[in-house]
């Protein structure tokens, strides 16, 4: 454990405000009405459900359209977050693997039109973190199959494409309201969908479900008032060093409780359209002051960062030039506190759970990804310096023209020293 300026790989703005609003929401017993208006005002939707967790919600969406179809696949990203196929094996249905596009993270279109076959249930577009992917194009895809499709959100909301909030371009959506997302709750869910069909057979889903319990909602509280302390840069090495919290780590399980979303976390949601603006408009100032920085300084051979003008960038990805290097910038950034994160340890089909079931899968978009992808933070605890240390670290590892390097200079170390600075305004 090593005492200095940390910065976690996400963070969601919280006031103690909101902190409060939440503590107090059971008083008035209201706020999940007022969230569910909220959203069908701002989605244009007619049903709105809330769950305890995004994986929670997707599991109920798919236990619902077992309601209304026979078939049993769902084909999803081969490289996305673990939470997507756990959901997929809770429900009791099979995993169908459609490759991503490296360049894009979008569905290979060739693999996309082969693995939406009669025995596919759903797809499940998902816009990885907060860039939007051609929903419609899947939609195209799916109309001629009789295929759901269900749009992932859970790392973009707030995202728009073509003037529309992404959410509402799926037969069906789902948010998620984690501690790693732009607007949290501590852990929380929503499903949107305008389609009385899936919307009435969600609704008897729904209605199975228990509340979570009081015991429950203030434990979620209490972990939400220990993460708007300990996400601080200046304490978050406490956390971080805590190897027993298994902070960062991607995990594939299916023992998730599914329940429906309590007064306390709904409370915790009052004021999200503003928190969500200010946090947008925060994410894409800290990217395009990245992307501006590394196009500057790195050869476009040596990595690749993602730019949309519609992302909302929960974080930047930046795609390395080789496994290792990915592996030495994410180390160096462990021992400084710069909050790059290597995200994902390897393609859906590399999960050992799933191993038998689609390790025979060839994805070779998903495996580049897996080895050389990871993302730099975009939060608003980010300052101008934080940005020229991960900067600086970036370049020296990956600049293609000196690729014999396995460790930074001396130079650049002390360049990358954390310093008092200003937050970017």
């Amino acid at each position: 454990m090593k005492i200095q300026r940390t910065l976690p790989p996400s963070a969601a703005p919280l006031s103690w405000g909101d902190i409060l609003r939440g503590l107090v929401a059971p008083l008035g017993r209201h706020a999940l009405e007022k969230r569910t208006e909220e959203f069908q005002k701002h989605f244009g939707v007619q049903y709105v459900f809330w769950i305890t967790s995004g994986k929670a919600a997707l599991a109920v969406i798919l236990s619902a359209l077992t309601q209304l179809s026979s078939r049993r696949k769902v084909v999803i990203p081969a490289y996305t977050c673990f939470s997507v196929p756990s959901a997929v094996v809770k429900s009791g249905l099979k995993i169908g693997l459609c490759d991503v596009e490296p360049d894009t993270l979008d569905f290979n279109a060739d693999d996309l039109e082969k693995k939406l076959d009669e025995d596919t249930l759903a797809v499940v577009p998902t816009h990885l973190f907060g860039l939007p992917v051609d929903v419609e194009h899947v939609k195209q895809y799916a109309r001629k199959n009789g295929i759901y499709v269900i749009e992932d959100v859970a790392q973009a909301f707030g995202g728009m494409s073509d003037g529309k909030p992404l959410g509402t371009r799926g037969d069906v959506a789902f948010l998620s309201f984690g501690r790693g997302k732009n607007v949290t709750c501590g852990s929380g869910g929503v499903i949107l969908t305008n389609d009385r069909n899936i919307g009435t057979a969600i609704q008897s889903v729904y209605d199975r479900l228990s509340t979570e319990s009081a015991v429950d909602a203030l434990g979620n509280w209490i972990q939400v008032v220990a993460m708007r302390l300990l996400l601080n840069p200046k304490l978050y090495w406490i956390p971080a060093g805590l190897p027993f919290l298994r902070l960062g780590e991607t995990r594939f399980y299916t023992d998730f409780p599914m329940r429906r979303m309590d007064t306390i976390r709904a409370g915790l949601l009052a004021g999200w359209k503003t928190r969500l603006q200010r946090d947008t408009q925060v994410r894409r100032e800290r990217a395009q002051t990245f992307l501006h920085r590394l196009q500057k300084s790195i050869a476009a051979e040596s990595a690749q960062p993602y730019c949309s003008k519609e992302a909302v960038y929960l974080r930047l990805p930046v795609c390395a030039f080789t496994r290792d290097e990915k592996n030495l910038l994410c180390t160096l950034s462990k021992q400084l506190g710069l909050g790059i994160s290597p995200l994902y340890p390897g393609a859906i089909k590399d999960i050992p759970e799933l191993e038998g079931e689609l390790s025979r899968e060839r994805t070779p978009g998903a495996t580049r990804l897996a080895e050389c992808l990871m993302t730099f933070p975009t939060h608003d605890l980010v300052t101008q310096h934080d940005i020229e240390r991960i900067c600086n670290a970036a370049q020296d590892i990956l600049d293609k023209g000196d690729r014999k390097k396995t460790v930074p200079t001396e130079e650049t170390q002390r360049s990358m020293a954390p310093s008092r600075a200003k937050r970017i305004s």
